[in-house]
């Protein structure tokens, strides 16, 4: 009998890594939610203790905000958002 770390990877049968695999998925996940959800890093942030890496961190979310908003990433966010907002009667 085999022993399970000796098996060869089969293609299609996932990877020999899955810890990485599963950190490369949510590490993309990660930023795309940055990118696409651009605010809420800097508000988050700006609700932490203030200290020189939050600043920092903060100057840098800020830019990536900046950035995401002239490309346009954030308007199916803001779409899906007012159309929330049209469906629940709330406002900002």
């Amino acid at each position: 009998m085999a022993d399970a770390d000796s098996r060869e990877a089969v293609p299609g049968q996932g990877g020999a890594r899955p810890v990485r695999t599963a950190a490369v998925v949510i590490y993309a996940t990660l930023a795309l939610l940055i990118l696409t959800v651009p605010q809420a890093l800097p508000n988050w942030l700006r609700d932490m203790e203030e200290n020189p890496v939050q600043q920092v961190l903060l100057q840098a979310a800020s830019g990536v905000q900046a950035a995401a908003e002239a490309v346009g990433l954030d308007v199916p966010y803001r779409r899906a958002r007012a159309a929330f907002h049209q469906w629940t009667g709330k406002e900002d």
